[in-house]
């Protein structure tokens, strides 16, 4: 019964809805009509609809328990027994047995009464309900239609015309992000903290407002009819923008920066050649910025106090390796604490400023090694410069120093009385500090015995120059520009004590340094590969007429032997890695082939840059690479299509294949009864391997002159390993029980792979990048191959 009431009592809501259904079903026909228009049409149909409210609320009232009985009553025929509103009856007089069988009577009634009321006919008028869920489907079809149909907007009857509303975020500069359109359908929109958020309006004859998490702005007039402002977006919230309402409204998520990641594969370190070997991981969300190596002294100088920390740049660029760290050298032989103990940490920056250091690492700071003693002292000097941050204590104004101190009441005449004139000039530097001060006279007692380096005039004159600017300095930033001079001096001066060939490899080398860390095209990494082996080369005749007319001295025996084949590998794959995209590698080839550099000495094996045969293996190191050459053109050969070019190709193989045969100094045919040593007859099986092939050249068998080749080569190592070279290394180094012979320590204990091994390594590297580039093997032979390169 109450639910029955309570679909009554709703009854009353039904002809709004039916109306305000019908209204938004029928919001397309708006879309041509004036705004106002609309405006003014969905304002009159509140009305209407608040009007039909209260008009079904007030005349609806609840049926009560009487007349809601009397209404079963009536549907089930019962009105004049009425078995369920009898009950209300009370007997005035009568008979008992009378007013009994009465109610017996009601109650049977009652229980008879199992009829339910039937629905009214609106519940089943078809027509009615379609066309209520056709309305229904409009709507929801049309959206924007029906909310502009059903909107009471009062910006049109103010006299603005239809908005166009334009809102876009522009992120922070540091994130690279591009603009972000902020479209009405997005409830939700993720920005990053700091972006700045513009709203442009047209067609509103007042100010709009954009209201943001923490700041409002009143849009301010633009060109045309137009209004534009922005606001920060610095926390999350709600984001509108109003006009007579709410036009447009999102939920803005603000996304704050977070810091750096960093970690570090192993501490920095200091390789060979006194550079900080730095290796690090790091990553931001937006990307670093900048990273760096600061250092600050455990033990501060007296001159640096509050100055202690000292940033080094490491550049960002390059590839990184396969575990995605970084690998770069920081030069730091200049650095103002070279020599010092010191704490060194990786620090990481990102676009916001946001830093991240890792645990610093205690290490003592390189230093430059001078050959020259004046380069050394220019240093000295410079250090003492740099390291003297304490400000320059001003004098008095020159002018107070020459006058006698007045008394109170002195005359105008008095002052006019100059007095003796009390000048010092015992202090060329009044105020310097300690530091500047004695450099100043550390310098100044260089240039009084210059002569005695045998500086050139351009050198004493930027000496005289820099002690002179020196003298003059009157604060801290003056002193210091003078350190860079004396840097640049000391680097001349040292320059000066090398040879042409060994400024020219310098050159070469920092010229081709600078562009594998820059990452340079393979063209000009083979260019100046190329300048670098020219330059070594005349290192080696240098080394090769300084040992003939006996300059330098002699060359250790127990030392690494270092012989031309050896330069001319390490540059042979310094050239592939450089080539072929490893940075990392490359640089660390550079490095090793310096050391090799710093090991020949004039008259050392190998320096005369030519292959002399004795203990080096000179010929057969020639004919390995002479070979290697070939074997690769015949490879290549065999993988283009056969044709007359190609024919000539081998043909011209065929005869350079014979050529350096007959260039192993062995004949066809020999005496099989006389002894021939084992260098002898590997050399032997190599040239008749070098004849096998070039007969299947010109013959056009490819596979048999590769099979040939690869026979050579491989007699020739074994040549190279029977000759003295391969000998010379167990010679004297144990007894006849194979024990080690005692020996002195030299500091040369450290065990350098001979020139055997070097090939063999080489040869075992070639290999496995030939088989790695062939499609016709397994991919899982040649995955495997490529970790194998990828891991040595």
């Amino acid at each position: 019964m109450r639910a029955d009431a309570l679909v009554e009592g709703l009854r009353t809501l039904w002809p709004p809805l039916c109306f305000l259904t019908i209204v938004g079903a029928t919001g397309g026909l708006t879309e041509g009509l004036p705004a106002a228009l609309v405006s003014v049409g969905a304002g009159l149909t509140w009305l209407l609809c608040a009007y039909l409210i209260w008009r079904g609320w007030h005349l609806f009232h609840p049926m009560t328990e009487h007349e809601a009985g009397r209404a079963l009553e009536e549907a089930a025929g019962l009105q004049e027994l009425r078995p369920l509103t009898g009950g209300e009856d009370r007997r005035i007089s009568g008979d008992d047995a009378l007013w009994s069988w009465h109610q017996r009577r009601l109650i049977e009634a009652a229980a008879a009464l199992s009829n339910p009321v039937k629905p009214k006919l609106y519940w089943h008028d078809a027509a009615k309900a379609l066309a209520l869920i056709a309305a229904l489907g409009l709507c929801w079809l049309n959206p924007m239609a029906t909310a502009r149909a059903l909107t009471f907007d009062l910006s049109p009857l103010m006299g603005d015309s239809d908005l166009v509303v334009e809102v876009w975020a522009e992120p922070p500069g540091y994130t690279g992000l591009p603009l972000i359109r902020l479209d009405r359908r997005q409830s939700e929109i993720a920005l990053p903290v700091g972006s700045m958020v513009t709203a442009r309006v047209d067609g509103a004859r007042g100010a709009p407002v954009l209201r943001g998490p923490s700041q409002s702005a009143r849009l301010s007039p633009a060109q045309g009819a137009a209004w534009q402002g922005q606001i920060e977006i610095t926390r999350s919230g709600t984001l509108k923008l109003d006009r007579l309402g709410t036009r447009a409204q999102w939920h803005i998520v603000a996304v704050a920066d977070q810091k750096p990641q960093l970690k570090l594969p192993k501490p920095i370190q200091i390789d060979p050649k006194g550079r900080l070997d730095v290796s690090f991981q790091a990553s931001d969300d937006y990307g670093l910025t900048a990273a760096f190596v600061r250092i600050r002294p455990v033990k501060v100088p007296d001159g640096l106090d509050g100055h202690s920390v000292f940033d080094t740049p490491i550049p960002l660029e390059g590839a990184a390796s396969e575990n995605g760290a970084r690998r770069v050298f920081v030069e730091v032989g200049d650095h103002v604490l070279a020599g010092l103990q010191v704490e060194a940490q990786i620090v990481v920056r990102d676009g916001l400023g946001q830093e991240t250091a890792s645990e610093p690492t205690k290490l003592t700071m390189p230093e430059q090694n001078w050959q020259s003693s004046l380069a050394a002292a220019l240093q000295e000097v410079r250090l003492m410069i740099l390291r003297e941050a304490r400000p320059y204590q001003r004098p008095l104004p020159r002018f107070a120093t020459l006058f006698e101190p007045l008394d109170d009441g002195a005359s105008v005449s008095d002052v006019l009385n100059l007095g003796p004139i009390k000048l010092d000039l015992s202090d060329p530097q009044p105020g310097a500090p300690p530091g500047i001060a004695n450099a100043t006279r550390h310098l100044r007692a260089i240039a009084e015995t210059m002569v005695q380096f045998g500086l050139s005039d351009l050198g004493q004159l930027s000496l005289h120059y820099a002690l002179e600017r020196l003298t003059i300095a009157r604060d801290v930033s003056d002193a210091h520009s003078v350190a860079p001079l004396l840097w640049q001096m000391a680097l001349q001066i040292e320059a000066s004590n090398q040879t042409p060939a060994q400024q020219k490899v310098a050159e070469a080398r920092e010229a081709l340094k600078q562009a594998l860390e820059q990452g340079a095209p393979p063209e000009q990494i083979q260019q100046l590969t190329q300048e670098l082996r020219e330059a070594v080369g005349e290192r080696l005749q240098e080394l090769a007429q300084q040992g003939a007319s006996g300059e330098g001295g002699e060359q250790g025996q127990s030392g690494p032997q270092i012989s031309a084949g050896d330069l001319e590998d390490r540059l042979r794959e310094l050239e592939e890695s450089g080539s072929s995209g490893s940075r990392e590698e490359a640089l660390s080839q550079l490095d090793q082939l310096d050391q090799l550099l710093e090991n020949l000495q004039p008259g050392a094996p190998g320096a005369s840059g030519q292959a002399d045969g004795q203990g080096q293996g000179g010929p057969i190191d020639d004919a390995m690479r002479q070979q290697r050459a070939l074997s690769d053109q015949t490879e290549k050969l065999g993988e283009t299509s056969p044709s007359d070019q190609s024919r000539n190709s081998a043909k011209d193989l065929a005869n350079q294949q014979e050529g350096l045969a007959d260039a192993l100094g062995t004949g066809r045919q020999s005496d099989p009864s006389q002894e021939q040593s084992a260098e002898e007859q590997n050399k032997r099986q190599a040239a008749d391997a070098m004849r096998e092939a070039a007969q299947a050249l010109r013959e056009g068998d490819l596979g048999r002159a590769q099979d040939a080749q690869a026979r050579a080569l491989q007699a020739l190592r074994q040549a190279a390993e029977s000759g003295p070279q391969g000998q010379a290394g167990n010679e004297s180094e144990t007894d006849p029980l194979g024990r080690s012979l005692p020996k002195q320590d030299d500091g040369k204990a450290t065990k350098v792979p001979d020139g055997v091994e070097k090939r063999r390594a080489r040869d075992v590297r070639d290999e496995l990048r030939r088989r790695q580039a062939d499609p016709q093997r397994d991919k899982n032979e040649r995955d495997y191959i490529d970790r194998l390169l990828q891991e040595r």
